[in-house]
C-alpha cells in the first residue's frame, strides 16, 4: 500500500474530518493543544455531545508517523470513533462546588512535579518548593465517571478567584490529601505480579478462563516463573503509592509514612522518585550505592515511563534518627 508521507496537521485534519462525518451534528469535534507535565505539548481531539458539559480528551500525537499508509489512517480514525462512543459523558457534570471556595476546598489536594522543567508552568500556578521539585494543586473531581480519577490543576487565577493564598492552599491540601488518597506500601514482587496478572488475563486466548487447567494455583505458578527470575536478582525494593496509583509521589510528604516504614525495617532507606504516581523505597545497606541508584531511577525514566509523568533523576534518603529526608544533589 502507497505510503502519504503526510505532515501531522493534514493527517489530524483528516482525522477530525472523519470523526466529524461519523459522529454526525449531534457531535462538536475539536482539536486543541495541551500542555502536559515537563513541557510536553500534545494535540488533544474533543468529541464533545451537544447540549453536554463534559467529554473526553484523546491524544493524537502517539498515533503520527510521517510514512503513513491511507489504510493505517482510517484504521486509526475508526478506533478513535469507537473510543469516543465509548468514553460519552452523556449528562452534563456538575462543578459549581469548583468556582465556591467553601466547597472546593474540601477536595482540594497536592502532588509533585519537577521545578525546573515546568519552569514556564510554575509561572502561571500557586506552588511550594520541595527541594528540586514542586508542591503543586488540584481540585479532585470525585463526580462519575471520574471518581477521584480527574482532576483541574490550580491556577494564579482560581486562587484570586477564591480569594486565598499559597500558604492557605497547602495546610488545606496537607490535610485533605492523605484522606482522599491513602498511601499505601507494596513490596516490588506484589506490584509486579499484579502488573503481569492483569497482562495475562488480558492477553489469554477467549474462553480459556472457563477450562478445567485455568485455577488460581495455575495464575500462581505462571506468575512466580515470570517473577522469579527478577526478584532473586534486584535488591529489596518497595513501592510507595495512593490509593489511586494517581500522583502517588506525593505520599512521601504524607505525616508519619516514612518514620513508620523506618521503623518497620528498623533502618534508614533511599526513596527513588520513579514517577509522578510512584516512589521506590530501598532499604540502606550492604550493596546500596546512591550512585548505582542514581542510575536504576535515570534508567527507569528514560526507558520505562512516559515523558510528561517523570518526576527526577534523583536519589533522596531518609534518616530514621533525624526523622528527615534528604536530598542527595
Amino acid at each position: 500500500m502507497k505510503n502519504t508521507s503526510i505532515d501531522f496537521t493534514s493527517f489530524k485534519n483528516r482525522i477530525l474530518e472523519y470523526l466529524r462525518q461519523e459522529l454526525g451534528e449531534e457531535y462538536i469535534v475539536f482539536s486543541h493543544m495541551v500542555r502536559k507535565n515537563n513541557g510536553i505539548e500534545l494535540t488533544g481531539i474533543v468529541a464533545r455531545r451537544s447540549g453536554c458539559n463534559a467529554s473526553p480528551t484523546i491524544y493524537l500525537d502517539p498515533f503520527y508517523h510521517e510514512e503513513m499508509t491511507e489504510g493505517e489512517m482510517t484504521e486509526i480514525a475508526e478506533r478513535l470513533t469507537r473510543d469516543f462512543r465509548k468514553a460519552e459523558i452523556k449528562e452534563d457534570m456538575d462543578l459549581s462546588g469548583f468556582l465556591e471556595f467553601k466547597q472546593a476546598r474540601e477536595r482540594l489536594a497536592f502532588r509533585l512535579i519537577n521545578r525546573e522543567k515546568n519552569r514556564e508552568l510554575l509561572k502561571e500556578i500557586p506552588y511550594k518548593t520541595y527541594f528540586n521539585l514542586a508542591v503543586v494543586f488540584y481540585y479532585s473531581v470525585q463526580e462519575p465517571p471520574f471518581c477521584g480519577k480527574a482532576a483541574i490543576l490550580i491556577h494564579n487565577t482560581h486562587m484570586k478567584l477564591w480569594n486565598t493564598n499559597v500558604d492557605e492552599l497547602f495546610q488545606i491540601a496537607f490535610q485533605n490529601t492523605p484522606k482522599l488518597f491513602p498511601s499505601k506500601i507494596e513490596s516490588m514482587e506484589t506490584v509486579m505480579k499484579e502488573v503481569l496478572a492483569e497482562g495475562l488475563l488480558k492477553d489469554l486466548p477467549k474462553g480459556f478462563e472457563e477450562r478445567e487447567e485455568f485455577t488460581q494455583e495455575w495464575v500462581e505458578e505462571i506468575l512466580a516463573q515470570m517473577t522469579g527470575e527478577i526478584t532473586q536478582i534486584r535488591l529489596p525494593m518497595y513501592v510507595l503509592t495512593n490509593s489511586q496509583k494517581l500522583y502517588g509521589a506525593v505520599c512521601m510528604l504524607y505525616p508519619g509514612v516514612l518514620k513508620a516504614f523506618a521503623e518497620k525495617l528498623e533502618q534508614d532507606f533511599y526513596v527513588l522518585p520513579s514517577s509522578v504516581h510512584e516512589t521506590i523505597l530501598v532499604p540502606a545497606g550492604k550493596g546500596t550505592d546512591k550512585d548505582t541508584l542514581r542510575e536504576i531511577v535515570t534508567d527507569i525514566n528514560r526507558t520505562q515511563v512516559a515523558e510528561d509523568e517523570v518526576l527526577a533523576d534523583s536519589v533522596y534518603y531518609y534518616s530514621r534518627s533525624k526523622d528527615q529526608l534528604i536530598w542527595i544533589a
